[in-house]
C-alpha cells in the first residue's frame, strides 16, 4: 500500500476524484473545495493498492486536513505519511470513525494526541417542508448587503469553530464567494435583513448550505427555519435536487429545526485539534 503526495491539481482529481464523486453527499467539503478552486499550498495525498486508489485526503490551509476519503488501512499509511512530510497538521474533519482512527495512527506516528473540537451532523434533504406563519420573506443578497453579510459570517465562524474575528477574511470569504457562483438568501422583515443562508454552487449534483446564521436578538422567531427552507427552494428552482447542510451536535434547536422542515441525518463528522508540536 503505497500514499503519494500530489504537488499537482489535475493529477490528485485523477486519483481522487472518482473515489469521492462515488458518494457526492458524503464527500461534500471535498468535491466543495475542488469546485471552486484550491489554493497552491494545499496537502493532497492519495492512497494505492497496485494502480486502484483505496483512499485520498485533502488540506486547504487554514482549514483541517479532509479525511473521509479514507478507510480502512489506507487511514494508518496516509497518516504515516504525512507524519514525514507535514508534522505540523494542526487538524482534521471527518466521519467519526475515519477521523478518530486518523488520529489515533497520527499520535502513534508523531506523539501529537488529538481532541474533539467539534461535532457536527451531516443532513440531506428528504420533502422540503418549509416552515409557515414566518414573518418576512427571502431575497438574494446584492452587493449593498456586503457589510452584513461580512459581518454575519464572522460572527459564525466566531461561534460555531471559536475563530478569532477577522473581518478581513470574511470579506474575502465573501468575495470568494460571489466569484464562484455561491449566492446569500436573506430573510427580511420590513425590508430589514435579520437571516441568512449561504448556498453553495452544486458540485458533482450537490448543493450545500452553510453558513446559516441569524443574530441573537431575532433568534427564536423562525427566521433560521425560514431563510434555510429558501435556499433549498432556490437549489431546487436552480436544477439541484440534492441539498444537504451540516449542524453543530452541541446545538439541539438547530438540529430540531433542519429536521423540522424535512432534512435527515446521514452521518455524524467530528473535528480533531492535534496538540502544538
Amino acid at each position: 500500500m503505497n500514499a503519494q503526495l500530489h504537488e499537482d491539481l489535475e493529477a490528485f482529481l485523477a486519483h481522487a476524484g472518482p473515489l469521492y464523486r462515488r458518494d457526492p453527499v458524503l464527500h461534500t467539503i471535498e468535491l466543495t473545495a475542488l469546485r471552486a478552486g484550491i489554493p497552491a499550498r494545499s496537502t493532497m495525498v492519495t492512497v494505492h493498492v497496485g494502480d486502484t486508489v483505496v483512499g485520498a485526503a485533502l488540506q486547504t490551509p487554514p482549514y483541517p486536513l479532509l479525511v473521509t476519503g479514507l478507510a480502512g488501512a489506507a487511514t494508518e499509511r496516509a497518516a504515516e505519511r504525512l507524519a514525514e512530510t507535514h508534522p505540523d497538521l494542526d487538524g482534521i474533519r471527518g466521519v467519526r470513525g475515519t477521523a478518530t482512527r486518523f488520529a489515533a495512527a497520527w499520535q502513534e506516528a508523531t506523539g501529537r494526541a488529538g481532541h474533539v473540537d467539534l461535532g457536527e451532523r451531516l443532513y440531506r434533504l428528504g420533502t422540503l417542508a418549509p416552515p409557515t406563519g414566518v414573518r418576512g420573506a427571502d431575497r438574494l443578497a446584492t452587493a449593498d448587503d456586503h457589510t452584513v453579510l461580512v459581518d454575519w459570517v464572522e460572527n459564525f465562524f466566531v461561534e460555531t469553530f471559536n475563530e478569532p474575528r477577522d473581518d478581513a477574511a470574511g470579506a474575502r470569504f465573501v468575495a470568494h464567494a460571489a466569484d464562484i457562483g455561491d449566492r446569500f438568501v436573506l430573510w427580511t422583515r420590513d425590508d430589514e435583513p435579520v437571516s441568512m443562508a449561504m448556498l453553495r454552487a452544486p458540485a458533482s449534483g450537490v448543493s450545500r448550505i452553510g453558513p446559516v446564521y441569524t443574530p441573537t436578538a431575532a433568534r427564536g422567531q423562525g427566521f433560521g427555519s425560514a431563510v434555510t427552507a429558501a435556499a433549498a427552494r432556490l437549489a431546487h428552482r436552480s436544477g439541484t435536487r440534492e441539498v444537504v447542510l451540516f449542524a453543530d451536535l452541541a446545538n439541539p434547536v438547530s438540529n430540531a429545526i433542519y429536521q423540522r422542515i424535512g432534512f435527515e441525518a446521514v452521518t455524524d463528522f467530528v473535528r480533531i485539534e492535534f496538540e502544538t508540536p
